[in-house]
């Protein structure tokens, strides 16, 4: 006779032979007594639940039948068993937003170009994938690289500059030492004046070298030689430093100063002499996109492009001989000349300003001696809305009874821009009573 299935003694599910555990309630089949010929548990072994077992039950140990406790409100069917293979869970960690992002995106072009159906195009094969990979490293790199060239608007000009003077550099040294030959010369002819503080600078030509021999303080990648002549013959001695009025202005508009000169120093009057001024600058800079500085900062300065034909002519003095007969204190002035310029001798005017330079001839056909006094007190010039004292005179103060051909400069001080101007001889006490004004154009 075959041996019926067994049965759970607890809930009646039928368990394989072999099985030890129910598979609906969890009870241990092992402690259960043989099944009965009827399917239901054996009438000598009470049916048990996993919660009686102990673990510490000897086989001699009596089993007393418990009944397990329900939780209230649940039924019987859903109370779980402790399970003792379950495994531990690692809590979850967090996820990066960016590359779920871009995991996304990759999901969304392998699902459009991966879906059923789909037919690749041959004009656009890989397009798609090039032209998305594009767009991917533009929002990774093409954002910041942005917001940094916002708030650095010179950083590729400086980076440019950093790499073309690291190249002169390997190209243009040997070691770091000077060399023991002159390297070629190359000149340009410039032969343009102009005038500083009453001197005449002449610039012959300029020279481009990568070291200058003759000059200790050469660099080895590159120099500029500015040759010129210096001609003083405004009446006074002059003083002035190379290395203090030169200055060159490079190609990306900085500055650089003299590393030395061949005369330092102020020229004396009457005196015509040779000088040049070197400059360190890199070969790749060309001598036509260089441009000269004479004066200093708080000067009115002189910008010479070294191309040989700049037009200077907003540099040079500009004069009239307007010849205009004034009677002022019963003496008769003629205004014969009137010079704009930016220097007199041993001055050059402050930045925005020009000197403005009157000649004067007085005749005294009286038969008494003239007490002409100081022009500060009876003379004004007047440009613009502005009227300005004089800066100095030679006019002598006194002329003598029947005399012609007293001379002398006033020197005025004023804005420049501008052309139109009005001489003013005042009505002062002592001097006339009546004001005299004379209009002249420069």
């Amino acid at each position: 006779m075959s041996q019926s299935p067994r049965t759970c003694p607890n809930c009646g599910t039928p368990a394989p032979a072999g099985q030890r555990f129910c598979s609906n309630c969890g009870n241990d089949l092992g402690m259960a007594g043989p099944a009965s010929q009827y399917g239901g548990p054996s009438s000598t072994q009470p049916a048990s639940h996993p919660y009686d077992q102990s673990p510490y039950a000897t086989p001699s140990s009596p089993q007393q039948p418990l009944q397990p406790v329900q939780p209230q409100g649940q039924p019987a069917n859903q109370y779980q068993s402790y399970q003792p293979n379950q495994q531990y869970q690692q809590p979850p960690q967090k996820s990066n937003g960016f590359a779920e992002l871009l995991g996304a995106l990759g999901l969304v072009f392998f699902m459009r170009r991966y879906r059923p159906g789909y037919r690749a195009r041959r004009q656009s094969s890989g397009c798609c994938g090039c032209l998305f990979a594009l767009v991917i490293l533009g929002l990774i790199f093409g954002i910041p690289g942005y917001l940094y060239y916002r708030q650095n608007p010179h950083f590729i000009q400086n980076f440019q500059n950093q790499i073309q003077h690291s190249v002169n550099n390997n190209n243009n040294t040997t070691n770091g030492n000077p060399p023991t030959k002159q390297p070629p010369i190359t000149t340009a002819t410039i032969n343009q004046s102009v005038t500083y503080a009453g001197v005449n600078f002449t610039i012959e030509s300029v020279q481009q070298s990568s070291a200058f021999l003759d000059d200790s303080s050469s660099a080895t990648n590159g120099m500029i030689r500015v040759k010129y002549r210096e001609t003083n013959n405004s009446g006074q001695d002059v003083l002035y430093f190379a290395n203090q009025i030169n200055h060159l202005i490079l190609p990306d508009k900085s500055s650089v100063d003299p590393v030395s000169s061949l005369q330092t120093g102020g020229i004396n009057n009457a005196t015509t002499r040779e000088n040049w001024v070197d400059f360190a600058v890199p070969t790749s800079d060309k001598i036509g996109q260089l441009t000269l500085v004479i004066g200093g900062t708080q000067e009115a300065q002189i910008l010479i492009p070294l191309t040989g034909h700049a037009n200077l002519s907003a540099f040079q003095a500009k004069t009239i001989n307007p010849n205009t007969p004034i009677s002022y204190q019963g003496l008769a002035y003629t205004l014969q000349t009137a010079t704009e310029s930016l220097s007199i001798p041993g001055k050059q005017a402050s930045p925005g300003m020009r000197y403005v330079v009157l000649t004067f001839k007085v005749d005294n056909s009286t038969a008494n001696d003239k007490a002409v006094g100081s022009t500060q007190d009876y003379m004004r010039l007047k440009a613009g809305g502005i009227t300005s004292s004089p800066l100095s005179t030679t006019l002598p103060v006194f002329v003598n009874a029947n005399t012609n051909g007293a001379t002398g400069t006033v020197t005025f001080l004023m804005p420049e821009g501008n052309t139109a101007y009005t001489l003013i001889f005042l009505a002062v006490q002592g001097y006339s009573t009546v004001q005299v004004n004379t209009n002249f154009t420069i």
